[in-house]
């Protein structure tokens, strides 16, 4: 029954990562029923076709971004301040977009003399994490922050308001503008992450951390665990991919004993998070309760 509908789902034409999210819960609902099904239903026993991770995007040069800059300027002041932000943080749209009550603890934080930035508002899954910032643009960084928080104080904190006042109108207005200053497909706003990837991937390596390590911390800024390095090597650091040849394969080869578990559960960590940063930010985060 499963590869019956494997293959209804191919013949319809849908995206490989979108075949391979609804196959992988089914076999978790399976798997939760009592019956294993991954020996028979794989990926690869089921025909799907494989998902390239390859970055569709490409970090663009620094004057490909002050012209997007300038070009931002006419269209829009609160999209003219998210491209540097992005640019110099690494953060995804939404978490730009939502980023306006953070903005003093962070600029409390660069100048205080801090390396990492705390970023939750808007991240998937409200997974907290902490931004190693690019020393080399620490003066730049703080004064964006700086022009931004003017700006987002004289606007109830927001950096673009949607006509109907929501979050999701605001996501909306944001999209439109983006797509009137030229910021589509290879060049689009996620293109920004792909710079500010690169920039701290050098950084790291020049301070003599191991490749691998590199990369399990840049995967950490952006977003994403350390059991997604592969996926950061080969989405976000293409063009210095061969500063990481080889690193991959050897970690793999090691065996790693798992240590004993010290987190806390999921919900509590991520509830724990939200307290700590709606203490250093001033303001609550989501619903806290």
């Amino acid at each position: 029954m499963v590869h019956a509908y494997a293959a209804h789902c191919v013949v319809q034409g849908m995206a490989p990562g979108h075949l391979e999210n609804i196959f992988s819960a089914i076999r978790v609902v399976f798997r939760a029923m009592g019956k294993d099904i991954g020996r028979t239903c794989s990926n690869r026993q089921l025909g799907l076709p494989h998902r390239s991770r390859k970055g569709t995007r490409r970090a663009q040069s620094p004057g490909e971004i002050e012209a997007l800059i300038e070009r931002a300027k006419r269209i829009d002041q609160g999209l003219a301040l998210l491209i540097p932000l992005a640019r110099n943080l690494g953060l995804r749209r939404k978490e730009a977009l939502m980023c306006g009550k953070d903005l003093q603890m962070w600029y409390d934080a660069l100048t205080s003399g801090k390396t990492v930035l705390e970023v939750l508002r808007g991240c998937k899954g409200g997974r907290h994490r902490q931004v190693e910032i690019l020393e080399d643009r620490r003066a730049q960084t703080i004064e964006v922050i700086a022009a931004a928080l003017a700006y987002a104080r004289a606007h109830n904190y927001e950096l673009i308001t949607g006509r109907a006042g929501t979050l999701k109108s605001a996501m909306n207005r944001f999209t439109a503008l983006l797509r009137k200053a030229g910021m589509v497909g290879e060049k689009s706003f996620h293109s920004l992450r792909y710079g500010f990837a690169l920039q701290l991937a050098l950084q790291i390596l020049d301070r003599g951390v191991s490749p691998y390590d590199t990369l399990v911390r840049l995967s950490a800024s952006l977003g994403h665990g350390p059991s997604r390095v592969a996926m950061v090597c080969n989405v976000y650091c293409q063009p210095i991919a061969h500063l990481f040849k080889g690193c991959l394969a050897a970690a793999k080869r090691q065996r790693r004993s798992p240590g004993p578990a010290t987190k806390l559960p999921r919900a509590a960590a991520r509830l724990a998070a939200k307290l700590r940063h709606a203490r250093l930010s001033g303001f609550p985060v989501g619903r806290m309760d």
